[in-house]
């Protein structure tokens, strides 16, 4: 594959909140590609999640989807996928979808519990040594985003990239998940980890549509793309 055209499926349904920064984010990627020279399809068709489907791409994007997306079979589907070498991208509510696919939630390796309001926050770079964040100008980078919390910390499981300093923002205003306790302490929102012979890789940044014009969360979507569909190390 190293040097065949990348094939890439962007999948965004959703399944109860639709996040308004979907078309902004597939027209990212289509512009990533046509300077990388990959091929995107995008969809919200779960029909086109069958074996012979899915032989054409290399990459599966989830982007902010949510809920309950697929049926047994396409779920089967994605799961000899990606065991079978081939990569899973989730960005921003990758941990808000599939609640209830066992084999998907451990992959991703976390699941959602709340987020305050959209505000500025400091994350921190763990690893700039990858091709997600080798582009970030240091190990500190302030943006707005919406910053998901998690029931549990993954970091166990998984190779964890960049984490969020909860004290640069309001971590534990949960005005809209009432009961939800956000504050993590360790808070990670990048990783990724292997899946059977393949990678699953969980980026939680992506909620605003301005964030789509930064120049460093551009890099570091197609780096993600990249690594997660094994074009570079």
């Amino acid at each position: 594959m190293k040097n065949e055209t990348l094939k890439i499926l962007v999948f965004s349904k959703t399944d109860g909140y639709r996040h308004e920064s979907i078309p902004t984010g597939i027209k990212t990627i289509q512009e990533l590609a046509q300077e990388k020279g990959w091929d995107v399809f995008a969809t919200e068709d779960s029909n086109h999640f069958d074996a012979e489907h899915l032989s054409q791409f290399d990459l599966i994007i989830f982007l902010s989807t949510i809920g309950n997306i697929l049926n047994d079979e396409q779920q089967q589907a994605v799961e000899q996928f990606v065991e079978s070498g081939k990569g899973l991208l989730t960005i921003h509510s990758g941990t808000i979808t599939e609640p209830d696919w066992p084999w998907y939630q451990q992959a991703i390796g976390a699941k959602f519990s709340g987020h305050p309001p959209t505000q500025q926050g400091r994350v921190l770079i763990e690893n700039r040594d990858h091709p997600a964040t080798r582009h970030f100008p240091s190990a500190n980078w302030e943006t707005t985003d919406e910053w998901y919390s998690f029931t549990t910390n993954p970091r166990a499981h998984v190779t964890v990239l960049i984490s969020i300093d909860e004290s640069s923002y309001d971590v534990d205003d949960n005005r809209w998940f009432e009961g939800a306790v956000q504050r993590m302490g360790d808070h990670p929102l990048v990783w990724y980890q292997q899946v059977g012979e393949g990678l699953v890789f969980q980026s939680a940044f992506g909620h605003p549509d301005a964030l789509y014009a930064d120049p460093i969360y551009r890099a570091h979507v197609a780096g993600a793309i990249e690594a997660t569909a094994n074009l570079k190390k």
